[in-house]
């Protein structure tokens, strides 16, 4: 989801740069996205349509487009160094504090 707000801002950063001309140096955006679901990793690096994804909406298949040429990388993360589960999920009190760490220093 948080995709659908970065592609765009890719998409405009490069169109604002190609109307400045050469007064701006040629501007090379690339996001790595760091993923713990192996469905989701392999449903997005892998172009293959199968019988239970057949219904994923046209917006998912813009993600693989830009997976495919590059502007984004998948890596893949383990579900305990996962940040972004604070902000998703209800987390034990231990896996919040050790996340909130990594994301805050406190």
């Amino acid at each position: 989801m948080a995709m659908r707000d970065l592609i765009p801002f890719i998409d405009e950063v490069n169109e604002l740069s190609s109307v400045f001309g050469e007064t701006t140096p040629n501007v090379k955006l690339h996001c790595t996205l760091f993923e713990d679901n192996n469905g989701a990793l392999q449903l997005a690096s892998t172009p293959r349509y199968r019988p239970r994804t057949k219904h994923i909406a046209i917006k998912y298949h813009h993600f693989r487009e830009r997976v495919q040429d590059g502007t984004i990388s998948l890596s893949a993360i383990d579900t305990r160094d996962q940040i972004a589960d604070q902000f998703t999920k209800g987390l034990m009190t231990g896996t919040f504090e050790f996340l909130r760490y990594k994301l805050l220093g406190w």
